[in-house]
């Protein structure tokens, strides 16, 4: 007879709660080919509880930049979290339909949740793409630009890029 430890799998967790539903993202493809920051977002689901206001929230991270002694760089470091995006309410039919704009993040994939307390309902995903936008776009020699960016990723690769100016 093989040894107790080995003939029993290991406990699982289990959950009285259903697997989360799916969330439909969508946006006007023909305006904006990429979602990017505030970019107007249609969120859908079916089979959920009727009649039932729930929370919209977003998945994102926080951390940073590991600094000791001032210079010393020692990596980065996220946590995941969530943020509030709105509340909805169910139709009788357990339908959702609700509108968010995307709020000003890192880019990169992004989760979106449907909560009831610390329930998720229902839960989908989009990639929130960069924009780049120089201030002013001409001028003299000497003028000053500014380029402002947004959606750039937490990922070292997403969060890298290079501008190159009058070959410097």
């Amino acid at each position: 007879s093989p040894p107790s430890n080995t003939s029993a799998p290991a406990a699982e967790k289990t959950s009285s709660a259903p697997a989360p539903k799916r969330l439909t993202l969508a946006y006007d493809k023909a305006h904006t080919p990429k979602p990017v920051v505030g970019t107007a977002i249609e969120a859908t689901a079916e089979g959920l509880p009727p009649n039932k206001t729930v929370r919209l929230a977003w998945g994102t991270v926080e951390g940073g930049w590991v600094i000791e002694d001032y210079f010393h760089f020692r990596g980065k470091k996220y946590a995941e979290t969530m943020r509030p995006l709105s509340e909805a309410t169910t139709d009788a039919g357990g339908r959702l339909n609700a509108r968010f704009a995307i709020p000003e993040d890192f880019g990169g994939v992004h989760e979106v949740f449907v909560r009831d307390g610390d329930t998720t309902l229902a839960q989908g995903g989009l990639e929130v793409a960069q924009t780049f936008e120089l201030s002013p776009k001409e001028g003299p020699v000497g003028t000053t630009i500014e380029l402002r960016v947004k959606g750039l990723g937490w990922r070292t690769m997403e969060s890298t890029w290079v501008v190159s100016w009058d070959n410097h």
